[in-house]
């Protein structure tokens, strides 16, 4: 019984938490990105970078998706503060738009 209420739990816990994928795709989607381009990107993202930049790169995308106007998307593009995910978002926009996945 005990087995059983701990693998429940922990079923739960697992279900609760959004991968870092899946968080980055559902914004970009939020932003008004295509599902298959946002998958796309995400993919790409997934491939490039570990979990704490994919987190940064999450991050990233919903301040973009709080900016209401052009000079806030570009200071939330200005704070995102690491290269690796700078520069792997511009890889997988690139990537993506000329249709080729890794």
């Amino acid at each position: 019984m005990r087995l059983s209420v701990v693998a429940l739990i922990l079923f739960v816990a697992a279900c609760a938490t959004a991968s870092p994928r899946a968080k980055i795709a559902d914004r970009f989607v939020d932003f008004g990105v295509s599902q298959e381009r946002a998958d796309c990107l995400a993919s790409e993202l997934d491939e490039r970078l570990g979990r704490d930049d994919l987190n940064d790169v999450a991050d990233y995308i919903g301040g973009l998706n709080e900016a209401t106007n052009a000079g806030e998307a570009l200071d939330a593009l200005l704070r995102i503060g690491n290269p690796r995910a700078a520069a792997a978002i511009a890889r997988a926009s690139l990537a993506c738009a000329l249709g080729h996945q890794n």
